[in-house]
């Protein structure tokens, strides 16, 4: 269900940018540090929006890297804490057993 909805949006999403490409091909001057250039509105656009999400995954990348290396020790405390656990489980077991 979950993968029919997102090829439904997929779909909308691609014709919606079809027809504002479609209807917005008129060539605007685009200045930027190096010099200027005429580009389509629609395309302007697009790049606009790639680099925007670009900068955000780069972005969502330190705060990945943090909470996955605080998982990873916090993981490793969890094994340890375990295998004492394991330990003084069988030394109480043996302290018990007479035999």
């Amino acid at each position: 269900m979950r993968k029919i909805i997102a090829i439904i949006l997929f779909v909308v999403v691609l014709v919606i940018s079809t027809v504002f490409a479609l209807n917005n091909d008129q060539a605007i001057t685009v200045n930027y540090l190096f010099g200027t250039t005429e580009l389509a509105l629609s395309l302007v656009v697009f790049w606009s929006g790639l680099c925007g999400l670009v900068l955000g995954i780069l972005g969502m990348l330190f705060a990945v890297y943090k909470y996955r290396h605080r998982f990873s020790r916090t993981k490793k405390k969890l094994e340890k804490a375990e295998k004492e656990l394991q330990q003084l489980r069988q030394q109480s077991i043996a302290a018990k057993d007479p035999f």
